[in-house]
């Protein structure tokens, strides 16, 4: 098979592979002495803080990352780690505040606009302090770059990257006279009629975000944008949810509710809903985000641990279209820190390739090719290759620098629900999200 259609092999990393890893992470922090002058080396704080997200791959910072960093610095690493919700309000409060409690900050692509006015350029960090050998900042993709730079500032260093690749059993597929994965809309449909006719209603050919939610959003947004449809025009704001690029991705993904070929209960799933649907086997193929594979095949939960393979989502009419939205999280130094020089050395190290392939173990998706590569990665890790390939073309949406795009987005769900259910077509539905948006754009004072 090809780099971009992967069979799954397991899900974790051997502990061997992740010591050298470890050795390799404190290899490469000590190519640039942490400690420099002696006036720098006077102003050493006791500890730095490192507010972020409470997910699995904490393991990663709290048990390799902060032991090596106080090793190498004698400077202690004081997690806060909160959920969601309670992080943004914090970072909002608290980054702007003139005591510098926060050295280091999480966020994602969705609030950077919000958060940029508290963080440090880090391109000016990247000049003073310099790297570690090794680091290669090139490394990480350039659309999670963009992901994070406002008004031509680097805000942060990406450390986890979203893009949505297409997962499909390729022994259902067979089964159904479908000899590879589907590489355009019109491929994807037949080989979901082709399962749903040969299987249902045990098992149906596509799974997909039904509930009127973010997710039913974001499952749109491949097919939105393998079509060259867009939201908006952010330098003109002309909008264009309504053109027929957009109008058609619609339609064809509300076709799919209307053929029939998902099951029932997908108009109640969000993110966890599809993930146990794949577990149970309900469906053959779904295009979602990439490290959601590793959910879907978990041996200790799934029917179909070890029969996925992984591919590009389709384009419109051809496999070149392929696009989806990049998306994830990066870390960055507060504005405001008292101690800039150590929070930025920690940043490096958490950012290096030794320490994001030690947080695939857990889950986490980094941004940087080589990881996404390495052997012992993609051995564990199938749809890591595809990832990959996906992250090369897929597009920073929103950008950085949008200031509207959360608003927006809230308000398109209902209309997208509508073409769902078949109570109004696509181009009824996109129509009256542009009214909506005019009206928001308006009061936003854009046009």
């Amino acid at each position: 098979m090809t780099s971009c259609d992967q069979r799954g092999r397991g899900i974790s990393l051997s502990r061997r592979h992740f010591l050298q890893g470890t050795a390799a992470l404190g290899a490469g922090a000590s190519a640039t002495p942490l400690i420099g002058a002696p006036a720098l080396a006077a102003a050493k704080p006791d500890k730095i803080v490192v507010t972020g997200l409470k997910i699995n791959w904490n393991r990663t910072f709290e048990q390799e990352i902060a032991p090596l960093f106080e090793n190498k610095t004698g400077i202690k690493v004081q997690f806060e780690w909160l959920p969601i919700d309670a992080l943004a309000a914090r970072l909002k409060t608290q980054l702007s505040a003139s005591d510098g409690g926060i050295d280091v900050a999480w966020f994602n692509t969705g609030n950077v606009n919000a958060m940029a006015s508290g963080l440090a350029d880090h391109t000016a960090l990247f000049k003073e302090f310099g790297a570690p050998d090794g680091y290669d900042f090139e490394d990480i993709f350039l659309s999670s770059r963009l992901g994070y730079t406002v008004g031509g500032r680097l805000v942060g260093v990406p450390f986890r990257y979203t893009t949505y690749i297409q997962h499909y059993q390729p022994d259902i597929l067979e089964k159904a006279g479908i000899s590879k994965a589907p590489s355009t809309f019109a491929d994807y449909r037949q080989a979901g009629l082709a399962v749903t006719e040969k299987f249902g209603p045990e098992r149906f050919g596509i799974g997909m975000y039904g509930r009127e939610s973010e997710a039913m959003v974001r499952g749109w947004h491949p097919f939105l944008l393998s079509s060259g449809g867009r939201y908006y025009d952010p330098k003109t704001w002309d909008i264009l949810i309504n053109k027929p690029e957009a109008v058609s991705s619609l339609q064809f993904y509300g076709g799919l509710a209307k053929d029939k070929v998902v099951p029932p209960e997908y108009s109640t799933w969000e993110w966890d809903g599809l993930t146990a649907g794949a577990q149970a086997d309900r469906y053959a193929m779904t295009v979602t985000i990439g490290p959601y594979a590793t959910l879907m095949g978990d041996p200790a939960k799934s029917k179909t641990a070890g029969k996925w393979a992984w591919a590009k989502v389709p384009g419109a009419t051809d496999p070149s279209q392929a696009t989806a939205s990049a998306g994830g999280w990066a870390m960055g130094v507060s504005e405001n820190s008292k101690n800039k020089r150590w929070a930025f050395e920690f940043l490096k190290m958490a950012t290096s390739k030794a320490a994001m392939k030690s947080t695939t173990r857990d889950g986490n998706a980094p941004p940087r090719n080589s990881v996404l590569n390495d052997p012992d990665v993609v051995k564990a890790l199938g749809w890591a290759p595809a990832f990959s390939e996906m992250a090369k073309v897929s597009i920073a949406f929103p950008t950085a620098d949008d200031p509207v795009f959360t608003v927006c987005d809230q308000q398109i769900r209902p209309h997208i629900s509508r073409v769902l259910l078949g109570q109004a077509t696509a181009q009824e539905a996109m129509d009256a999200a542009a009214a909506e948006w005019k009206r928001t754009l308006r009061r936003a004072g854009l046009i």
